[in-house]
């Protein structure tokens, strides 16, 4: 298997991309063995691995499922890591055109949504002008899941207060239950995103 792009720089991989391998700036959820989420950066794909941004730091030899935004999840080892920079080489390798041209497994009517990173947190939600303590069940740079039993309407403005952030505002997407969809009128920034994940799972205190 040729995982030479994975060796060279990126503005050298950019300049060189061919049938072999494509520059991808495409964001993704890296899960790493045994049970620790992270978010990272596509930034290079070959039929024989990929090159990643990442904001946590990743040991080499370790085992990890890269889950992008619109393509099917692969998963590899880390071959090697340089600064915030990841070289994965895959399990199995994957017919490039192929996979790029399948946009996973999305519906031409459906709109792809970013990775969404699981949590087991509380935070504040301001529904109207009452503020309540809610469970978080997920987050992602457009949007947040939460669980609450309290009257709202679809598409009713919302505001989530959550450590390591500002105020974000967001309406209300979908209800299903006592589960609400939140969908923020801007979106978070992915650096900013990923470092709080890094964060949370090292156990320290997010940083606003």
């Amino acid at each position: 298997m040729d995982y030479s792009f994975l060796e060279v720089p990126l503005e050298t991989s950019e300049r060189r991309a061919d049938e072999r391998h494509r520059t991808v700036f495409q964001v993704a959820r890296m899960c790493v063995e045994p049970d620790t989420q992270h978010l990272c950066l596509i930034r290079n794909l070959g039929s024989g691995g990929m090159m990643l941004e990442s904001f946590s730091s990743i040991a080499v030899g370790a085992r990890v499922r890269i889950e992008p935004r619109v393509f099917d999840p692969v998963t590899g080892v880390v071959r090697w890591t340089r600064g915030r920079r990841i070289g994965v080489a895959f399990e199995q390798p994957i017919e490039l055109d192929q996979y790029l041209q399948s946009r996973g497994t999305l519906l031409p009517h459906h709109q792809p949504r970013g990775p969404r990173i699981t949590v087991n947190l509380r935070c504040r939600l301001r529904i109207g002008a009452v503020w309540h303590l809610v469970p978080l069940l997920d987050l992602s740079q457009g949007g947040a899941k939460v669980i609450t039993d309290l009257p709202v309407s679809l598409g009713e403005e919302v505001e989530l207060h959550l450590d390591g952030f500002a105020p974000i505002v967001g309406q209300v997407r979908w209800i299903r239950g006592e589960r609400l969809g939140v969908t923020f009128l801007q979106p978070v920034h992915l650096a900013h995103l990923g470092q709080w994940v890094d964060q949370m799972a090292s156990g320290q205190p997010a940083a606003s």
